[in-house]
């Protein structure tokens, strides 16, 4: 399958593209997350895979936890084009 359909597949899914937003604000683990958007734990986790298999989120160990955040380094020039779409999504809904 190409990339792209994957990356589109990633992202349909509204838990997915809260969870792109919520990261926006950061490094979080995948607890705070699950209270955030008022989900189990499972579903989180699930949905931050998918999102890592698609090089949108990368995750870190630490002391038994795991750590989300975006995956926004310079060559990847799709995700900063994919989060400032989903940024200005959520600026224009929250007026």
């Amino acid at each position: 399958m190409d990339f792209l359909v994957k990356i589109f597949k990633a992202l349909a899914n509204q838990h997915r593209i809260e969870l792109i937003h919520l990261l926006k604000g950061g490094e979080q683990e995948i607890a705070e997350l699950s209270k955030q958007l008022r989900l189990p734990y499972k579903t989180v986790a699930r949905n931050l895979k998918i999102l890592e298999r698609t090089n949108l989120v990368v995750s870190r160990r630490w002391k038994g936890m795991v750590y989300y955040s975006l995956r926004d380094e310079g060559h990847l020039d799709y995700n900063k084009i994919l989060f400032s779409v989903i940024e200005r999504r959520y600026k224009r809904d929250s007026k």
